[in-house]
């Protein structure tokens, strides 16, 4: 079982390495080595999750589908069925490639696009993810929330009456939901990433909301969406953006990977408590530099106190500190107490009222 809010949590991202087709590469022993890879490298960079995609062409598209013009410009011009049929995972590499991240130390992810891949991948995965075509897949969705795992919903190119259907289809059955806010274009531009729409799915529904990057910067889009709220980032990768194959263009490399990861584990440091505070890092300067009252001269019992005469406003560095500079109007005009040397603090306490 997985921690209830691994998902949810402000002090550590969920971050997803997509793997996505880019296992593909000829024989079934290579397309399994070459997965094995795959995982190594996220497990290596520090990723939480590799997330793989499980379909068969047969229940995704329909055999006239025809040629994507996104593909066509991209160089691939295939019809899509075939794509789909070369690029879909033989069940029987789930299990191993599931070992293979236990032993990677690294959570097994795969996204089913039908029932039946959802029952393949079930016994391997402790979180499922739907892809943002699927969002309005209703047998799909009610299978996944009957297993009672925690759900993940990518929302690209969605409406809100349609992530509306979604979330209300799971939560029927099942109320651990997230949404990812999503842009459904490979690569997406940057100024089509529309950031903000995390925070407004987050008010909307409560839920832990995320982000699915598609652009090609491994740190703007998944920083930002950190700092305003996302508790999951999903990126993909590859081994060579050189590799032929629908999505190796806009993956991150290696080196891209791993140094998003190391930023995002810094940005969740850099979060802090939610609350304003004095930091024990802050206490010593505090101290040493914030203004406070301090004697400019030699002061005498009786002596009236009078700014810029014998005390005046000033940062009181390693002397005795003074009354907060805010008290200065409780203190200008009063007579002193007690005898007070030069650079000491003035304290409220030193007045005659």
């Amino acid at each position: 079982m997985i921690k209830q809010n691994i998902l949810d949590c402000s002090s550590h991202t969920f971050i997803i390495a997509e793997a996505g087709s880019n296992w593909k590469c000829g024989s079934v022993t290579q397309d399994l080595k070459r997965a094995k890879e795959l995982i190594q490298v996220a497990a290596e960079a520090g990723a939480d999750a590799v997330k793989f995609q499980t379909y068969k062409p047969e229940t995704v598209y329909v055999q006239s589908a025809g040629t994507s013009k996104y593909l066509a410009k991209n160089g691939i011009k295939k019809d899509i069925y075939k794509i789909f049929e070369h690029h879909s995972m033989p069940y029987e590499m789930i299990p191993e490639l599931a070992k293979y991240c236990k032993e990677e130390k690294i959570m097994f992810m795969s996204t089913p696009f039908s029932i039946s891949d959802a029952r393949a991948i079930d016994p391997y995965v402790q979180i499922h993810k739907v892809a943002s075509y699927e969002i309005n897949h209703i047998r799909l969705l009610e299978f996944l929330a009957r297993t009672k795992k925690p759900i993940i919903i990518s929302t690209g190119a969605s409406t809100y009456s349609e992530i509306d259907f979604a979330v209300k289809t799971i939560r029927n059955a099942n109320k651990k939901v997230a949404l990812m806010q999503c842009t459904a274009k490979y690569p997406a531009p940057i100024d089509s990433l529309n950031i903000l729409a995390i925070q407004e799915m987050k008010n909307r529904y409560d839920l832990p909301v995320g982000l699915s990057d598609h652009s090609m910067d491994p740190m703007i889009a998944p920083l930002l969406a950190v700092g305003i709220g996302a508790t999951i980032i999903e990126k993909h990768f590859t081994l060579d953006r050189k590799l032929p194959g629908p999505d190796h263009k806009f993956a991150l490399i290696p080196s891209e990977l791993k140094s998003m990861i190391n930023a995002i584990r810094s940005a969740d440091k850099a979060k802090g408590l939610g609350k304003k505070t004095v930091l024990n890092e802050e206490k010593e300067l505090r101290q040493f530099a914030t203004r406070s009252l301090q004697a400019i001269k030699d002061i005498k019992k009786g002596e009236i106190f009078k700014e810029g005469y014998n005390f005046d406003v000033l940062r009181p560095g390693n002397q005795k500190r003074g009354a907060d500079a805010r008290f200065l109007v409780q203190i200008n005009g009063k007579k002193s107490n007690k005898n007070i040397k030069i650079g000491h603090g003035v304290l409220l306490s030193d007045r005659i009222t």
